[in-house]
């Protein structure tokens, strides 16, 4: 009785075992991809907004920006547990951004109050590092 009972066991733990590494192999695949399309993301939405920015909103401030949560974002998890990135700060930017960009137009003070926003979810405090 011993003996199917020891082989019944071993099969179990070798298949846990596969799957445990199966789980960790997705888990980190999961991880390249989403940082993936984080940085695909924020590119697509730094351009649309540089070619759609009226006067009154420097560019290179939209792409300073950008860059900024960017890196912060490739760095994740890490930059969420050391503080660098608040992601309920970027959730408040991105349903700031659904809501001004309702009428499919962005003025200067839209544009720069998303700006304001995307640096305080960075850690950055007004206009400069």
């Amino acid at each position: 009785m011993n003996v199917p009972n020891g082989k019944w066991k071993r099969y179990a733990v070798r298949g846990l075992t596969v799957l445990l590494i199966l789980t960790v192999c997705l888990a980190v695949l999961q991880w390249f991809i989403i940082k993936e399309l984080f940085g695909f993301g924020a590119d697509m939405v730094k351009d649309a907004l540089i070619r759609q920015a009226p006067e009154g909103v420097d560019r290179d401030d939209i792409e300073t920006t950008f860059d900024r949560v960017k890196t912060a974002g490739m760095q994740l998890p890490f930059s969420f547990l050391t503080g660098k990135i608040s992601l309920r700060k970027i959730q408040a930017v991105g349903r700031y951004a659904i809501e001004a960009n309702n009428d499919q137009v962005w003025d200067a003070d839209e544009i720069n109050t998303l700006l304001r926003m995307m640096n305080a979810s960075v850690g950055v405090k007004g206009d400069t590092e």
